[in-house]
């Protein structure tokens, strides 16, 4: 039986393409208790660590009979054998076998491998593999338990790099929608990064949605309200440092800064047939 664990964004166990959802486990605490062991899979766990953790205060012969049963519950729910998860004397213990995939694990593998890839095709292929993996926070059921907090905030922040770089790398290749998409998601996890809203609002300019840029920076202002700052840059910042570098939206009209406006409606002036229609817009700070 092959069994995948799916440990980002909710816990689910996948067992021959049945899905064991939280609502499926016979008991919660069985279901606790797993999620535990998964994080510290592959260790040995004292089992007075555990009756501390979940049987708090119960005497230990309780505790031990509380222990025996609910990793029989455990084993019966996902199909993990007695192999790799058992009592040894004093230590529980969880060892995935081959037939266990955990997703956190290639998460991790991944990162390894990122961390010294030479080709730029296999960087693209890691960083695409762990966007795909990283569906939410790492076992978010225990969202406020201590012991996962370290290596949540870890994943996450692995996960916000992924998003930078495949900003970075979506941009180079000129796929604005797909960079946009991550700067996005980038934004729910990072909303007071300026510099990375300011590069959203440059590839929105490109791309000749002004205003879409400009809500943008209208939602930067408002996240950095809420610390007691203000941008570092304005909005026509971006439009007038462009200097000669014009825009199309997807009208295909051209969009430039106020000197190269000047230069064309002297030139168009000059013609006897019009061969476009010139409009001034002046966008000022309320």
């Amino acid at each position: 039986m092959s069994i995948f664990v799916k440990t980002f964004g909710g816990t689910r166990v996948i067992k021959n393409n049945d899905i064991v959802n939280a609502r499926d486990w016979p008991s919660q605490k069985a279901f606790a208790l797993f999620r535990y062991l998964i994080f510290r899979r592959n260790e040995e766990v004292s089992v007075e660590e555990i009756y501390n953790l979940f049987w708090e205060d119960m005497d230990d012969t309780f505790a031990k009979s509380n222990l025996n049963t609910t990793l029989h519950i455990i084993r019966r729910t996902t199909g993990i054998t007695s192999e790799e998860l058992f009592v040894k004397g004093d230590l529980c213990c969880f060892f995935p076998g081959d037939k266990i995939t955990i997703d956190a694990d290639i998460f991790e593998e991944c990162h390894r491998n990122l961390m010294k890839a030479t080709s730029d095709i296999e960087h693209e292929k890691l960083l695409k593999r762990m966007f795909e993996i990283y569906a939410g926070p790492f076992l978010i059921e225990d969202i406020f338990a201590e012991w996962v907090q370290e290596i949540r905030e870890i994943y996450e922040s692995w996960y916000s790099d992924v998003l930078k770089e495949l900003f970075k790398l979506y941009l180079a290749k000129k796929d604005y929608d797909a960079a946009l998409e991550m700067v996005n998601a980038y934004f729910q996890r990072e909303p007071y990064d300026e510099d990375m809203y300011y590069k959203a609002i440059e590839v929105l300019l490109k791309k000749g949605d002004i205003t879409r840029a400009k809500r943008v920076y209208d939602k930067l202002s408002s996240h950095l309200m809420e610390i007691g700052i203000k941008p570092r840059l304005k909005f026509d910042d971006f439009l007038s440092k462009r200097g000669s570098e014009f825009m199309l939206n997807g009208n295909k009209a051209v969009v430039v800064d106020e000197k190269l406006f000047e230069s064309f409606l002297f030139l168009e002036s000059r013609r006897r047939e019009k061969s476009f229609v010139l409009v001034e817009v002046k966008l000022t700070d309320k």
